[in-house]
């Protein structure tokens, strides 16, 4: 009886890798038919995709149940921010992922996968639901406590994610007093340059730093890490983020340039 559970078991869990591997690979075809004057993504490869994880999800427990949970998170993330931009459907698919987060975060609160992805999509979903909703369900809060988690299990993870999403969170996250008084561009700044020693290249943190630096008055520093996003010639984060980031940088920057 024992050496059959162990067959099952064995058996589930290779299941459920061939159900990551095989995310992973329509991961690898995520910009095919990508729209570069809309900057919206086809969902063609994302949406099964979205099936295979939750496979994995429902069909493994342990190491691999948690990495297909982190995966799981970021292919929302990526179907609500990038294939689509109609609202109603970026908060459905927010909400679902951030649902599934703060339900696994209770069985692997150590994973700073889970931790990561959960603090990001926290944070398009408080963009998307507006200031009052995101101030009422301390958006914030849960995002600062998520980022620092993941940094205290492994600060590198996914080259600094913690670090990156933590010091953008410090810039765009208002300064209430009494309220809400710990965000600070210093603090943003600080948390960006670790990001930045881990991952020199990131696009994202590049321009985030940017924008920290320029609300400083460092203005000379903000153009520089701005014509390194525009004049980028590999790919970084991948073709549609990268669209996305360098379309931003460019808004960004001709606004700059009017002051």
């Amino acid at each position: 009886m024992r050496t059959i559970l162990v067959i099952l078991l064995l058996s589930t869990t290779l299941f459920a890798n061939e159900f990551i591997k095989k995310a992973d690979s329509l991961r690898t075809h995520r910009a095919d038919n990508f729209n570069p004057e809309t900057l919206i993504a086809d969902s063609t490869n994302v949406n099964p995709a979205i099936d295979l994880l939750k496979k994995a999800v429902e069909t493994t427990e342990g190491k691999e149940q948690e990495e297909a949970v982190w995966k799981l998170l970021r292919t929302y993330y990526f179907k609500g921010y990038y294939c689509t931009d109609n609202s109603d459907m970026k908060q459905l698919i927010y909400d679902q992922g951030k649902e599934l987060g703060e339900k696994f975060l209770e069985k692997y609160p150590e994973s700073p996968g889970i931790n990561v992805w959960t603090a990001i999509l926290w944070g398009v979903w408080g963009e998307e639901h507006g200031i009052v909703a995101a101030a009422t369900s301390g958006v914030a809060g849960k995002m600062r406590d998520y980022c620092e988690k993941a940094i205290e299990v492994d600060p590198e993870w996914s080259n600094g994610a913690a670090y990156r999403i933590l010091g953008r969170l410090h810039f765009k996250a208002p300064n209430i007093p009494f309220v809400l008084g710990w965000p600070d561009n210093d603090d943003s700044i600080e948390n960006l340059e670790k990001a930045r020693k881990i991952d020199p290249e990131n696009l994202f943190i590049k321009q985030y730093l940017a924008e920290t630096l320029y609300d400083e008055g460092e203005k000379e520093k903000a153009f520089k890490l701005m014509d390194e996003v525009l004049s980028a010639k590999e790919v970084n984060q991948g073709i549609v983020e990268d669209a996305w980031i360098k379309h931003k940088s460019k808004l960004l920057l001709d606004e700059w340039k009017k002051d």
